[in-house]
């Protein structure tokens, strides 16, 4: 928990070195990212009300480790490969430019029919070697999820639509 009135807006490359602490074990310089399983469970749940928040997590792979599965209660985050293109690279800029890792935007997705929610989330992970991840399968990497104002709209819609049918029971 954050003390009152402290923002925390970290930078691509802030997150990048929290990341790092978070694998290597070393002790965190802030604590506002909080550990949880981003893939258990969908985006409203983990925010709890807030626009934005932040989380370390694991990636979970297939059992053939070559896929990730990005599946979350009744929905899915899937890349935004039109918005990004391919993942952007995060730069330590230490007078060398050297990239240590990359972000990947994703848009959360409801149902077999893929409905947009507007909850939106990128993903850090570090790139190997030297920052690697203990050897181990699974990934472990950073996630900033925030609502996008569709998610707002949708949000209030439904909260609306539950109150509404409340009042006729």
């Amino acid at each position: 928990m954050l003390p009152p009135g402290f923002t925390f807006q970290p930078s691509d490359q802030e997150l990048v070195v929290y990341l790092c602490e978070w694998i290597h074990h070393m002790p965190l310089s802030c604590n506002a990212v909080e550990e949880a399983d981003v893939y258990s469970q969908e985006p409203e749940a983990l925010l709890r009300g807030r626009e934005r928040a932040y989380f370390f997590t694991t990636l979970r792979t297939s059992s053939s480790g070559l896929r990730v599965q990005r599946q979350a209660g009744n929905g899915t985050w899937m890349l935004n490969t039109s918005k990004t293109g391919t993942p952007v690279n995060v730069v330590c800029d230490n007078g060398d430019e050297v990239t240590v890792g990359h972000k990947r935007n994703l848009s959360f997705y409801l149902g077999k029919v893929k409905k947009c929610t507007g909850f939106v989330m990128d993903e850090y992970l570090l790139f190997a070697p030297p920052y690697d991840n203990n050897g181990t399968k699974d990934q472990k990497v950073l996630c900033v999820i925030r609502q996008s104002p569709q998610a707002i709209n949708n949000a209030a819609k439904r909260k609306r639509e539950a109150s509404s049918l409340s009042e006729i029971s």
